[in-house]
């Protein structure tokens, strides 16, 4: 049997700061308008299509959270370690190309909005297809310029404030893991 392998095409990288402002704003939305995975629509995020054209890697990263608690021998017993897991953090791993020459590009928004909270969209596909992701993450400025006469290239690492939503499979075949557990098959 042969694998499953997944290429990204037209892939997509949408951010917009978090408003708390917003009507009814719930602290618990992932995305804009508390839209999910399955919902969230480009629209709602600022300037998201011509970032994407900037990115030539996206990934959520996730990292495990586990203590040890280590036992010292006894006259009886041999010495233990018992891991404790804990809850995994994630990141948001981008490269892209620098567009410091572009006013209102990818390098500009990561400066001005450097620490905010923002709603993040990565998708597999520019439309509206699984697989995709959306959630909070905090803005962390890039690197400003570099070596002369190159491809001005950069990558951040965006901290992931809660587990995201995740949407898995294909159209007409999906299922929609939330950062809370939640699992929703469509067809049920």
């Amino acid at each position: 049997m042969d694998p499953n392998i997944l290429n990204i095409e037209d892939g997509l990288l949408a951010l917009t700061v978090v408003d708390e402002a917003a009507v009814g704003y719930a602290a618990a939305w992932q995305a804009p308008d508390g839209a999910t995975a399955a919902t969230a629509a480009l629209a709602d995020y600022v300037d998201g299509d011509s970032f994407s054209c900037q990115i030539t890697s996206g990934r959520i990263a996730a990292s495990k959270n586990v203590q040890r608690r280590d036992r010292a021998a006894t006259f009886c017993a041999p010495a233990s370690s018992t891991p404790t897991p804990g809850s995994s953090t994630f990141a948001l791993d981008f490269a892209f190309f620098q567009d410091a020459h572009v006013r209102d590009g990818l390098s500009s928004f990561l400066w001005e909005h450097d620490t905010q909270t923002a709603y993040f969209l990565l998708a597999g596909d520019a439309g509206t297809t699984p697989p995709r992701a959306v959630g909070r993450c905090i803005i962390v400025a890039g690197s400003f310029l570099g070596e002369p006469r190159a491809d001005l290239t950069d990558s951040v690492s965006l901290d992931i404030v809660r587990k995201p939503d995740v949407l898995f499979g294909t159209t007409g075949s999906t299922r929609l893991i939330t950062g809370t557990g939640t699992v929703t098959d469509t067809p049920a």
